[in-house]
């Protein structure tokens, strides 16, 4: 681990220098460059398999790291996600919001969550403007206190760059070191990606227009970083990549499916077995050749020609794929039905709810981890930033499977049945209105009611209301009679 701020120890750093190795393994899996993330299975097929000998390609690329990191971003962010400020502030914060297209950040830092393990969130302040991005963790160094992976003493972000000079190419790394209060910016050459001279603050400010230090802590006295993670260990500051323990598996479903279509190509050409005598002779070559006709002879030693076809064992290859298809779900936490498949016509929200149970709690795991109070984070260093500082940021994360509307409906009309609950909450619960336009509602319902009734019934109704009004009105005049004499009564004592 990074346990100070000069960057030239970086490359003394073998913790840092093999989670960088593994970030470019995982960004070719997710691109889907498997020549170079299985270079050594790849290189054993052709060897076997040469591409001028077969038309089947070495290895069928199946991009499954790519479906499972689109799956669970679509998981966590499409129903949406609400961020609510001090109720003065909120239009300022959905300002912001919109300028710099926030959930938009919100998905690129998860893709890089879910196959980096980590992704990280920035926030600046740009020509007085607020700017809030992701930034791929490969340009991320966390540096720690005194070998504690529980304190942090700052971050490192370092920015490949190149410019023309005179027709030639330079390179150049910017380096952002982020202390709490203040970052100092450096300019450093480089060569073949390797570190050079450090450029002095005057040519820094000349030749790029960056100074030197940026000081912030009047109005944000923490880092302008913050970095998310998906579940991890106690002894492990990084979380883990999602393609670390499917790596092997979706290698095996590949070589799976591409050798059986290396045997299906050769064989997709049948080759004719029989005897010699099957053979035409041809008297100018004084050679037996194959006729050109569909019907063969059979030859005088009774042997019938026939095609040579594979025995593919289909079931058997079947029951295999779907064997390691299986262990693909179980450790990714990923159902078929993620992927569109096994997907009955009428599946109940609460039966998918079944179904996704894993992909749910792991998105719960993500959100309670870090993603939560991350943006909690950048809401309000952003706010600060603009010069609004709130007080509260409460983050409201859409349902990843939203609610059936009909299993609703027949649970809320059942409870108006057996008299537990009225029409009045039924119609806010399932129109989502405040009561005065529930009960609005329940009036104009009413009314069509009896507006649909028959002339007859209308009339029994009334008659019926006028019987209950003279029954209440009788009993009424009966009680009179009785407080009369009472007071009667104690006049004469």
């Amino acid at each position: 681990m990074i346990t100070t701020f000069d960057i030239k120890d970086i490359k003394n750093d073998t913790d840092t220098i093999q989670r960088l190795s593994d970030y470019d393994e995982y960004k070719d899996l997710y691109e889907g460059n498997f020549n170079k993330a299985f270079n050594s299975t790849v290189l054993k097929i052709r060897k076997r398999y040469p591409l001028d000998n077969t038309t089947a390609q070495s290895l069928i690329n199946i991009n499954l790291f790519w479906a499972l990191t689109d799956f669970f971003k679509g998981f966590l962010t499409n129903q949406g996600i609400s961020v609510n400020v001090d109720d003065s502030k909120q239009k300022i914060w959905d300002e912001i919001s919109q300028e710099n297209n926030f959930i938009s950040v919100l998905k690129e830092v998860y893709i890089d969550n879910s196959r980096f393990g980590n992704g990280v969130f920035k926030v600046a302040l740009e020509n007085g403007n607020v700017k809030i991005q992701s930034v791929c963790p490969d340009c991320w160094l966390p540096v720690f206190e005194k070998g504690d992976i529980n304190n942090i003493a700052g971050h490192i972000l370092v920015f490949p760059f190149e410019i023309m000079d005179n027709g030639v190419k330079k390179q150049f790394k910017k380096v952002e070191k982020h202390h709490k209060g203040y970052i100092e910016n450096e300019i450093w050459t480089c060569v073949n990606d390797e570190i050079g001279r450090q450029l002095d603050a005057d040519e820094m400010k000349q030749l790029f227009d960056i100074e030197e230090t940026e000081d912030f802590s009047e109005i944000w006295k923490d880092f302008l970083v913050f970095p998310v993670k998906n579940t991890t260990e106690s002894d492990s500051f990084f979380g883990d990549s999602d393609y670390k323990r499917c790596k092997s598996i979706v290698e095996e479903i590949m070589l799976t499916i591409s050798q059986n279509s290396k045997i299906i190509n050769r064989h997709a050409n049948p080759k004719l077995s029989g005897s010699e005598q099957n053979l035409e002779y041809d008297p100018v070559t004084n050679e037996r050749i194959f006729p050109d006709t569909d019907f063969i002879k059979v030859g005088t030693d009774g042997i019938k020609p026939e095609y040579i076809t594979a025995n593919l064992q289909a079931d058997a290859i079947q029951k295999h794929i779907d064997l390691l298809m299986n262990f693909f779900y179980i450790l990714t936490k990923t159902p078929p039905q993620a992927y569109g498949l096994n997907i009955s016509g009428n599946m109940s929200g609460e039966s998918l709810r079944k179904i996704f149970l894993a992909a749910l709690a792991k998105i719960d795991d993500i959100k309670q981890v870090s993603f939560t109070s991350a943006i909690q984070g950048v809401v309000n260093c952003a706010m600060c930033f603009n010069s609004t500082p709130v007080k509260n940021v409460n983050v409201a994360w859409g349902e990843p499977i939203p609610s059936d509307y009909s299993e609703l409906v027949t649970t809320e009309n059942s409870r108006v049945t057996a008299g537990t609950q009225s029409k009045l909450t039924t119609i806010m619960t399932l129109d989502n209105v405040s009561e005065e336009d529930a009960r609005a509602e329940l009036e104009r319902i009413e009314e069509e009611k009896s507006s649909s009734q028959k002339p007859e019934e209308q009339a029994s109704l009334k008659d019926a209301i006028e019987q209950m009004k003279n029954e209440n009105q009788q009993e009424q005049d009966s009680d009179l009679p009785e407080e009369n004499s009472n007071v009667s009564e104690t006049e004469n004592l």
